[in-house]
C-alpha cells in the first residue's frame, strides 16, 4: 500500500466506491476461498526470512525470495484461530534466518501449538536455527542424507593490517569509545581485548539461546544441550540416533507422514509401507497462499471517521546519503507526518549504522515525527551505531533479546598510501593554498596538527551522540555513557542498562504503538511502507562489513559485526 492510499481525507463518496469495490470482490472471492483445502499450512524458511514484504510483492510468486516476517507471524496468528488448520509444516535450510526473527518465529510456533495445532519441521540440510526451530515442534524430520550443523555461536572479524604493511600502507584510524572496533578491520591483524571483553558477553548470550532453545524440546537440561552442541556437527543418521531428529524421510513421503499424525498408531506402520502412492496423504497449502485466503473479508471504511492506520516503515541496510534523500526514507517520514489519517508509526530498524550524517538526518526526521504523532523503534536482528542513533529519537524502543544493540561511538578510517607509491616509483606534486588543504589526501603523510583536527571533530560527533542518546532515554549524560563507549549489547542487556524500552518483536510494537496512539487493542489497519533503492542501486550498496577506507568520507556511526545464524 502506498502513502497515496493510506487515507483520502474528506473523500466520503471515494471511501464508499471503496467500500462498495472491495464488498464485491469479496462477495466473488469468499466462496472460493472458503473452499480452499488449508489442513497443513507449508512455511518455506530455505530461502531465508526478511523483515517486511516488499512493495513489489507481487513479484514474489513469480520469483520467490526470503518470506517477509510480518506476513509469515500474521498468518502463523490466524493458523492459530482457524479450526481447519490441522498444523505448519516448516521446511528449512541453510539460508541465514537472523536471531532476533528466530526469537520471534519460535515464539510464534509456541503460540500455534499451545493452541491445539501441530507443528511439524523438516530439513534436507540445517544449521543452529533448524536445530531450534525442530527442538521446538511436535516432530523434527530431516533427509536421511542430511547434516544437522548443531556447532555453536561465532563471531569473526576479517583483519588486514598484516597485508597493508606488505603493500606499504598506513591505516588512519580514529575513533571514539574504547571499545568501538569498526576500524580495527584495518588497524590491527586480530581482535584487540576490548573488542574481545565488548564481544564476549554478547556471544556469550547468544549460546545460552541457543542452549535454551534446545532446552525446551527433548534435551533434558542445559548441561546436556551443551554436550549436544559440543559434539555436533552430525549426520542426520547421528542426529536421529542422539534424539535430536525424530524421524529420516524423504521429502516425497512429507505429505503421508503427515496424515499418519492424524491417526495415532499408523506412523509406524505406513513409514514401512513399500509404496506410498495408495496411502491418505495430507493436503497441504502454500504459506504465501494462506495469507490470500484466510485474509478478513467485508471490511467497511467509515464514510466520515478518518481511518486508524499504523504505518510500519522499514530501515534496512547501511545507512548511506541517499536513504536521507527527499526521495528516501526521509521524505516518507515527512510524509505521514503531514498524514493524518496514520495514527501511529513503527519504526522497523535492521541497520548496524553507516554515515554520521545521513544518520543525524534521518534522527532530526523521526524528532519532528515524533512531534506529530507517537513513533514506536522496533529492533531486528541489529539496531547498532547509526542504526541505534535513528531509533533512539522514537517514542519508545522495543526489541528481541537478541537484537544487537547500541555501539554507540564513532570511528573515522581511511588510509595512507604515500609508502605503497614511493615502493612503486609512483609520487603526486601540485600546488596547495590553505593549511589543511590536503587534510584528504592519502598520497602523503598526515601532520599531527591534521590529525588533531580530525580527532576534535569525532570527539565532537561522539558527544553529541551520546547527549542525544541521554536525552532520548532520560538518562543524564555520564548515566548514558556508562553504556556508550562503543559497545554492543544484546537486546536483554540493553534493557537492563536502560537503553531499550520492552523486549518483543515487531508485534508487539504495533501493540506499543495502538497504546500510545489510544487505539483498542487490535484495532486500526497495518500497512507496510519502505523506501526501496532500484536493482543497480541495491548492487552498488555496500556491505555491512564495509569500512570507508577514504577519510573524505567522513564519520561513520557504523558497528559491522555480525553473528550468523543459520
Amino acid at each position: 500500500m502506498t502513502i497515496a492510499s493510506v487515507v483520502r481525507p474528506g473523500r466520503v463518496v471515494v471511501r464508499l466506491l471503496l467500500n462498495l469495490g472491495r464488498v464485491l470482490r469479496d462477495a466473488l472471492i469468499a466462496p472460493l476461498a472458503a473452499r480452499v483445502v488449508r489442513d497443513w499450512i507449508v512455511i518455506r524458511l530455505d530461502r531465508g526470512l526478511t523483515d517486511l514484504p516488499s512493495n513489489r510483492a507481487w513479484l514474489r510468486d513469480l520469483f520467490p525470495a526470503a518470506r517477509p516476517l510480518s506476513s509469515l507471524l500474521e498468518s502463523l496468528r490466524r493458523a492459530a484461530d482457524d479450526p481447519r488448520v490441522r498444523g505448519v509444516l516448516l521446511r528449512v535450510g541453510r539460508a541465514e534466518i537472523g536471531w532476533s526473527k528466530l526469537t520471534s518465529l519460535a515464539r510464534a510456533l509456541k503460540s500455534l501449538r499451545d493452541a491445539g495445532k501441530q507443528v511439524v519441521v523438516y530439513a534436507d540440510s540445517t544449521g543452529n536455527a533448524g536445530g531450534v526451530l525442530g527442538a521446538g515442534a511436535d516432530q523434527f524430520w530431516m533427509s536421511p542424507q542430511g547434516r544437522l550443523d548443531l556447532i555453536g555461536v561465532r563471531v569473526d572479524g576479517l583483519h588486514l593490517r598484516r597485508l597493508l604493511d606488505r603493500l606499504h600502507v598506513r591505516p588512519e584510524v580514529i575513533s571514539a569509545g574504547r571499545y568501538k572496533a569498526a576500524g580495527e578491520m584495518i588497524s590491527h591483524d586480530s581482535m584487540s581485548a576490548a573488542a574481545r571483553e565488548a564481544l564476549e558477553p554478547v556471544v556469550d548470550e547468544l549460546y545460552e539461546t541457543l542452549v535454551s532453545g534446545l532446552v525446551a524440546g527433548p534435551c533434558e537440561d542445559a548441561d546436556e544441550a551443551r554436550r549436544w552442541i559440543d559434539d555436533g556437527p552430525y549426520l542426520a543418521s547421528e542426529a536421529a540416533e542422539r534424539g535430536l531428529v525424530d524421524d529420516l524421510i524423504y521429502s516425497d513421503e512429507i505429505a503421508v507422514r503427515l496424515a499418519a499424525l492424524e491417526r495415532p498408531g499408523a506412523a509406524g506402520a505406513e513409514a514401512e509401507s513399500a509404496s506410498g502412492d495408495d496411502l491418505p496423504k495430507a493436503k497441504l497449502i502454500a504459506e504465501s497462499r494462506y495469507e490470500r485466503v484466510s485474509a478478513p473479508r467485508f471490511v467497511w471504511t467509515p464514510l466520515r471517521a478518518e481511518p486508524q492506520t499504523i504505518a510500519v516503515v522499514g530501515l534496512r541496510g547501511v545507512i548511506q546519503m541517499r536513504d536521507a534523500a527527499p526521495q528516501g526514507i526521509i521524505g516518507l517520514l515527512r510524509r505521514l507526518a503531514r498524514d493524518d489519517g496514520v495514527t501511529a508509526v513503527v519504526l522497523r530498524i535492521d541497520s548496524p549504522g553507516g554515515d554520521a550524517l545521513a544518520s543525524d538526518l534521518i534522527w532530526r526526521a523521526v524528532t519532528r515525527l515524533v512531534e506529530a504523532k507517537p513513533v514506536v523503534a522496533s529492533f531486528g536482528d541489529v539496531a547498532a551505531s547509526g542504526g541505534y542513533y535513528v531509533g533512539m529519537a522514537a517514542n519508545e524502543i522495543v526489541a528481541e533479546p537478541t537484537t544487537l544493540t547500541g555501539s554507540i561511538g564513532v570511528v573515522l578510517a581511511g588510509i595512507s598510501i604515500d609508502g605503497l607509491l614511493d615502493e612503486i616509483g609512483v609520487s603526486f606534486d601540485g600546488i596547495a593554498r590553505g593549511r589543511h588543504a590536503r587534510i584528504y589526501d592519502a598520497t602523503r603523510e598526515r601532520s599531527q596538527e591534521d590529525r588533531a583536527l580530525l580527532k576534535r571533530h569525532v570527539a565532537t560527533l561522539y558527544r553529541d551522540f551520546v547527549a542525544k542518546a541521554a536525552t532520548g532515554r532520560g538518562l543524564t549524560d555520564s548515566e548514558l555513557a556508562l553504556v556508550a563507549e562503543g559497545r554492543i549489547w544484546t537486546g536483554a542487556q540493553a534493557a537492563e542498562r536502560g537503553l531499550v524500552d520492552c523486549l518483543g518483536g515487531l508485534d508487539t510494537a504495533i501493540d506499543r504503538a495502538r497504546a500510545l496512539s489510544g487505539l483498542a487493542p487490535g484495532a486500526g489497519e497495518v500497512t507496510y511502507l519502505s523506501w526501496e533503492p532500484g536493482r543497480l542501486e541495491r548492487l552498488l550498496r555496500r556491505d555491512p562489513q564495509d569500512v570507508a577506507l577514504d577519510l573524505s568520507r567522513g564519520a561513520q556511526f557504523l558497528c559491522p559485526i555480525h553473528v550468523p545464524l543459520q
